[in-house]
Order: structure tokens, then sequence, then C-alpha cells
């Protein structure tokens, strides 16, 4: 889990805190508009200070390039729009060439979006829509994804920052590998890497045919090292790649057409399932467990019950502004159930604070209150 690694939240070092710290103060002076609706600000700079090695210079310019980018063409918009208004066409026609949804959740709670580019035949879908809305619909379906993995952060009651991506490569041929398609991967990547850092947990590639290799040497050189190492590549005997997904996911959860019990959905199911609520309390992809007819957002596993409990223990480790060292917080955990009391570290500082009102802010947008 992301909790467990070095430069995730908890985990993370006095100059790595500081590093944020410094992040914020200058993004306050400056007064970007930084902030997001759901994701907390504090977890959104360690993102882009983990995709600029914790370099303040160098990750406050990813900053400023991404506000900028965002302001541009309506794309503060962009995830309030329907997948009709992002491409412009008959969505129905496009599915057949461009088949892309998002069903269910992986181990770690992580949304799982399924993709079968081995039928992406770009120059009919560029007879439906053009490059540009193209790219544009990779960013919204990047925005879907998010919505869906805040949700489920307050359902679990710990932060899930990334999602997971499998590609069914089968059908694919060269002849799908044209200058338009590599373009359009190209823009997927820069997309990605330039706003929306940190967030692809794992993409499992199956069904790859052996020619397949040609076209990932080229696509190696769009993705930066760590995303590299986050790829596989598998084979399309699925003696090898359906062991590999139950690693990564319960079978509750993958679809059947992949080896699991979840329904298989229709065009007509994956698209809805995308698009944003119309209407207060219908959002149809945070509760995509209603589509797979055989799940609860409860953590019934042990497994899931297990993350449960070791989010119910954590910890508030700072004590307030003003507070008598040797004071403790306690606040409730976000099972809403059980209490828990922090240890007070005794030194007031600006990066203590900073975790600390993180945490409440945290727990208090879960449904938690201070005691």
């Amino acid at each position: 889990e992301l909790s467990k690694m070095p430069g995730y939240y908890p985990n993370i070092s006095p100059e790595q805190l500081a590093a944020a710290s410094q992040v914020l103060a200058i993004i306050q002076a400056e007064n970007l508009n930084f902030n997001s609706d759901e994701e907390e600000t504090f977890l959104k700079i360690l993102r882009f200070l983990r995709a600029r090695k914790y370099s303040v210079k160098n990750a406050l310019a990813m900053i400023r390039e991404d506000i900028n980018w965002r302001a541009q063409n309506n794309r503060l918009d962009l995830p309030k729009e329907s997948a009709q208004e992002v491409l412009n066409c008959d969505i129905e026609k496009l599915y057949d060439y461009f088949p892309v949804w998002f069903q269910g959740y992986d181990k770690q709670m992580r949304p799982v979006s399924y993709r079968k580019f081995g039928k992406f035949e770009i120059w009919n879908v560029l007879k439906l829509t053009t490059m540009e809305r193209l790219i544009r619909f990779h960013a919204w379906e990047t925005e879907q994804a998010l919505r869906s993995m805040y949700s489920l952060s307050r359902k679990s009651g710990y932060n899930i920052e990334t999602f997971v991506i499998v590609i069914d490569a089968s059908g694919w041929n060269l002849k799908l590998a044209t200058s338009d398609a590599f373009a359009f991967i190209k823009g997927m990547a820069v997309t990605d890497s330039d706003h929306y850092p940190e967030r692809l947990g794992t993409l499992v590639l199956i069904n790859a045919p052996s020619m397949l290799s040609f076209a990932w040497r080229v696509i190696q050189g769009f993705l930066d090292s760590v995303t590299k190492e986050k790829i596989k590549i598998l084979s399309s005997d699925p003696e090898e790649w359906q062991p590999v997904l139950r690693h990564y996911i319960d079978n509750d959860q993958i679809p059947r057409q992949y080896g699991g019990t979840a329904p298989d959905l229709t065009s007509e199911e994956a698209i809805g399932a995308m698009n944003p609520p119309r209407g207060e309390g219908s959002d149809t992809l945070a509760a995509q467990t209603d589509l797979n007819r055989s799940q609860s957002v409860e953590f019934s596993t042990p497994a899931k019950a297990s993350r449960r409990e070791s989010a119910a223990k954590r910890v508030v480790s700072f004590s307030p502004a003003g507070a008598v060292a040797g004071e403790s917080m306690q606040v409730a955990t976000c099972t809403g159930k059980v209490a828990v009391q922090g240890v007070d570290v005794g030194v007031q500082t600006d990066e203590n604070l900073f975790i600390m009102e993180h945490e409440v802010h945290r727990m208090q947008r879960a449904g938690c209150a201070l005691m």
C-alpha cells in the first residue's frame, strides 16, 4: 500500500515534510489557485513533489504550468462534462473502435480501468472526432477515475491516490501502429506526466502479441522510468495473465470475459458508468459495485477488513496550536465508531501543524468529529 512507501503520507521524512510546507507557503503567498474540491492540498503537494524528486523549485514550476493548463479551454469544467460533450460524436459508434470503461476496484480499493486497444482503429475514430478531443477525453477519463477514488477514500477511511489500468491487446497488429496512434499515445503520456503525476498505480497489458514488442520500444520513449516500472506486459496465454489479474484484483471484481465473476458490461452500461452524476446522489462510477451486482462497498473480505482496521488506528500525532506540551488530542476515526488518542510531540512547528491540519480536515470530510 502507498502509505507504507517512502515519500507517501504518512511515511514521509522531516525533509520531505519541510519541502511540502515550503511549497504550501509559496502557493499561499502567490495566491495560486491550486486547491481542489476533493483532494487534500497536502496530498496534492506531495504528488507534485514526488514527481520532481522533492525539488521545491521544480515542483513549483510544474504546479504553475498545471494551473495555467487547467485555466485554458474550459478544462476546469472538464470533470462535469459528459463523454458526449467531450468527444462531440456518437459515443456508441466510437465505442466499437475504442472500448474503454471503469469497473470495480482492486485489492487496495483502487478503481480499475479496462481498455481494448486491440480494436483501436484510430483512422475510424478520427472520422468521428478529432485528435484534440481524444486527448481531452483521456484527461476526462482520469478526472472520472479521481471522482471514484475520492468516494472510495471516504468509504474506506484511508487515502486512495492511484488507479489500475488493464489493457487488452487481443487482435492488435502492426496495421494499428500508425503515426496518428503514436501521436495519441504520446499525447496521453504527456498529459499524465505533466498534469496527473503519480496517479498510475499499476498497468497490466494482457493478450500481447509478439509483434507488440516493436511498438513497445517506441512507446517506452514517451514514458518516464517510474511509469515504466509500473507496467507489466503479458502474453495471450490466460494461464499467464489471469493469475496476475487475481494478484491485484479480487475475482468478484474481474469481468467474466477476463476470468472473473463480475458481469460483462454492455456499451451503454460502460459509457453511463463513466459519466459524471447529473443529479444529487447519482454518482454512477463511484457506485460501480451496483453494476457488478454481487459486491458491496462494505469491506467484507479479511484483507479489506484489515485495511479498514489499519485506517481506524491512524492517529493525529501533533497537538493543536497553543496546546501544552504533553497534552494529546483525541479524534474519532473514519469508521465513526472508535476513538484513538494521539501523542503530542511537545514541539510546535509549521510542519507539525501542517500535518495536524491535514488529519483533522481529512477526518472531518469523512464524517468524523473531533472529540
